[in-house]
């Protein structure tokens, strides 16, 4: 089949852009306990490729901050670290020694358009974010670092029975003035998700891109980053960051193919330097 849609030429790909953007708090070492917050904004080189756009490479920018006022919070995180959640609003409603609890929205999924010309045939999708409510649980023991978060009620009026979870664990070393951290994740989607963005039916299937109906699927994601204090304010960042998608994105037939092509690879690469201004 892999040959057969190598056939179909690339220009009648008229769009495919899928946002999946990953689902809470980029770095767990950030998430402060108690009112205050930070603003960080960096600018720098950032190389990216993946099986849903052609690949990116240039000057990039970087936002990450969070700010709470008695247990209310705000989380704006656009890359630079292990999670690129775009905003989040929530409540830091119980605190302990080494564990942080809150309630707060998630992005489970981003928005997804296709449209494809296959022959006389068309597929075409469209479909929102996700948005959902759920329930995070935020440890910190020393240098380390473990983040739970379980979300089951959809804000998408498409679907209200998905479940989205995750969990994160970080570990960091201070090396004089350098700090290293290593982070590995797993994201969870239940069916529901999976087959509302990455599903095919019947009706949509076209010749050379046939019915899918996912299950559902992990995602597995690790980081290693540095930074450096150049001086009160401005740092001096390096990441790495590689994932592996679900057979549920894997397998999808368009996706399959758009991962073929010489601009884009069926898992996820990114990588990044830059400056930040701490504010």
């Amino acid at each position: 089949m892999k040959n057969s849609i190598k056939q179909i030429s690339a220009t009648t790909i008229l769009s495919l852009a899928l946002l999946n953007a990953p689902a809470f708090a980029d770095d767990t070492s950030e998430i402060p306990s108690g009112d205050g917050g930070y603003l960080k904004v960096g600018l720098g080189y950032k190389n990216e490729v993946s099986p849903y756009e052609d690949k990116v490479e240039g000057l990039s920018l970087f936002v990450n901050g969070r700010y709470q006022w008695n247990g209310l919070f705000v989380e704006a995180f656009y890359g630079a670290n292990e999670r690129s959640e775009g905003l989040s609003i929530g409540y830091n409603f119980y605190n302990t020694e080494h564990w942080n609890f809150d309630i707060n929205t998630v992005k489970a999924h981003g928005e997804i358009r296709v449209n494809i010309y296959d022959g006389n045939e068309n597929l075409y999708q469209q479909y929102d974010k996700t948005e959902m409510i759920g329930l995070r649980a935020t440890g910190h023991f020393g240098q380390t670092s473990v983040q739970f978060l379980v979300a089951p009620y959809s804000l998408n009026d498409d679907y209200d029975d998905g479940l989205y979870a995750s969990m994160w664990l970080g570990q960091s070393w201070q090396i004089k003035n350098w700090e290293l951290r290593s982070s590995i994740g797993v994201e969870y989607r239940s069916e529901e998700i999976t087959d509302y963005y990455y599903g095919i039916s019947a009706e949509q299937a076209t010749t050379h891109f046939g019915e899918f109906d996912p299950e559902a699927g992990l995602n597995v994601t690790a980081q290693v980053s540095m930074s450096y204090p150049i001086s009160r304010h401005v740092l001096f960042e390096s990441y790495l960051r590689h994932t592996n998608y679900s057979s549920a994105v894997e397998n999808n037939p368009v996706l399959n193919y758009a991962s073929s092509l010489d601009t884009r690879s069926d898992k996820k690469t990114e990588f990044g330097v830059l400056l930040s201004y701490v504010f």
